[in-house]
């Protein structure tokens, strides 16, 4: 390949982070609304920032992707499920380090205890931050019929737009689920990124965008990683975090038949 055309293939790589939940200890117990591990502590998302702007990454917009890559170490933040922490945590953290991130809400989450409220949202907005969807009912699109996805996703942009009375460009996949079906969904209703839970480097022309999860294990070490990945890189880790994953689910499991067995035991007198 001549050096140009790789220089050109280097320069459309673009790590995309995708948070969930964050937590903060001092507060005491973690938010009802996340699993264990997608909830990354306040301290560890403030080192994580911290390292982000320690490297030398600017955080890009959604539109930003519609225009050729502009400056070095480009970076996407996307926070999933619209959590309360999004705009209690995340956000000054962000603009404390004027990071700019991609909040993917959950319509029909709106409102509930642990979730952002409508007003929220719009406060998300008003601060500078950008809103996506992250579907309607937050239900997997594969498992629904043609028809039913189609509504998830055109209905939750629509109410989105509604609300904040402008065009909602990226749609977070509920669970990251996708086939062809879905994807003709999306674009049928308007969206010009689609953003996966594939643990992979994004390239900034597709449509398709696949996201790498800092999850509550991670340590610093970890995340610079994903930051830096090479995309065959991220391929491997992928698999190990499966298998990681796999151990993990294992290990709570015996943990758990040992304690039904240390409960069910007959006591001796």
């Amino acid at each position: 390949m001549p050096f140009g055309g790789d220089m050109n293939h280097r320069t459309n790589l673009l790590p995309i982070l995708m948070y969930h939940a964050i937590w903060s200890a001092a507060d005491g117990a973690l938010p009802e609304t996340s699993s264990i591990e997608h909830a990354v502590e306040a301290r560890d998302f403030r080192a994580q920032l911290d390292a982000i702007v320690n490297g030398g990454y600017h955080t890009i917009r959604l539109g930003d992707l519609e225009r050729p890559a502009n400056g070095p170490k480009p970076l996407l933040i996307t926070f999933d499920d619209g959590h309360e922490s999004d705009l209690l945590i995340a956000a000054p953290e962000l603009a404390r380090r004027t990071l700019h991130a991609v909040f993917f809400v959950i319509w029909s989450h709106l409102g509930r205890p642990g979730y952002l409220s409508r007003d929220q949202v719009l406060a998300l907005r008003s601060q500078g931050f950008e809103i996506g969807s992250h579907g309607l009912t937050h239900t997997s699109l594969t498992r629904m019929s043609p028809a039913e996805a189609s509504n998830e996703v055109l209905e939750s942009k629509r109410r989105l737009e509604d609300l904040l009375q402008e065009p909602i460009a990226g749609l977070a996949l509920p669970f990251g689920h996708y086939n062809d079906s879905v994807l003709h969904a999306a674009w049928a209703a308007g969206y010009r990124r689609v953003m996966t839970s594939d643990f992979k480097v994004a390239n900034r022309e597709h449509r398709i965008m696949p996201r790498m999860g800092p999850m509550a294990y991670h340590t610093l070490k970890d995340f610079n990683w994903m930051l830096e990945a090479t995309p065959a890189a991220a391929i491997r880790h992928r698999k190990i975090e499966a298998l990681g994953g796999r151990l993990r689910r294992f290990v709570n499991l015996g943990e758990a038949l040992l304690m039904r067995a240390q409960n069910s035991a007959p006591t001796k007198n």
